[in-house]
């Protein structure tokens, strides 16, 4: 039996930076260890995560999460991976994809492809591309860039569809870790948002960012 491969690529300027601008999305990948293997990767090294799922087994699950410039950078990998002969991903999900010229098209070889896509990036002209091809939901919504990868709503539907498909790939989850269903409330730093907020948001809250489905 093979296993559950998560690869994540951060967000950033230049790509090294990767690991300073996102802390959203490395708290997503500890969240996520339940279910797979998972690796955080700068956006630059796009290639080498390909070749990285390029090598793995058939059998093995391939799950490829970006924020702002790693959501483009992931349909990148997927399209050099959508070769002959294709490798497989079985889930993809970008978060607020970007810069919107660079986003490659979703291949027949991504099983299913989620875009939380940004009505109101607001931020230098980051965010707010558009995933398009084969297979892909888009989740619009309503939020600064570089908030997105706090909205725990978001976080949510990953998770729920990460666990989805571990369990359908009879993957146990790994010991001694956090329940999935259990929420862990973040604070969004000042500079990302001009004030501080847990990302547990209390119930009826008016500011809550909107988003809505759409196939």
């Amino acid at each position: 039996m093979g296993k559950v491969f998560i690869f994540l690529l951060l967000g950033g300027f230049v790509g090294p930076d990767g690991y300073a601008v996102s802390p959203g999305i490395l708290v997503l990948a500890h969240r996520l260890r339940t279910f797979g293997e998972v690796s955080t990767h700068n956006w630059s090294a796009r290639d080498d995560v390909t070749q990285r799922i390029a090598a793995l087994s058939p059998n093995d699950k391939v799950v490829l999460i970006g924020y702002s410039g790693g959501g483009f950078a992931i349909t990148e990998v997927a399209q050099d991976l959508d070769r002959s002969p294709p490798h497989r991903v079985d889930l993809l999900i970008a978060y607020d994809p970007s810069p919107t010229w660079s986003v490659k098209s979703i291949g027949n070889n991504v099983v299913k492809a989620i875009c939380y896509c940004n009505d109101l990036p607001l931020f230098f002209g980051m965010g707010g591309a558009k995933l398009k091809g084969a297979n892909v939901d888009t989740v619009a919504i309503t939020e600064p860039h570089p908030v997105v990868q706090f909205d725990e709503r978001l976080h949510r539907r990953t998770i729920a569809e990460v666990e989805k498909l571990a369990t359908s790939h009879n993957e146990k989850p790994v010991a001694n870790n956090k329940p999935s269903g259990r929420v862990e409330p973040y604070a969004v730093p000042d500079h990302y948002s001009g004030r501080s907020h847990s990302s547990k948001m209390p119930a009826g809250q008016t500011s809550q960012p909107s988003f809505r489905s759409s196939e």
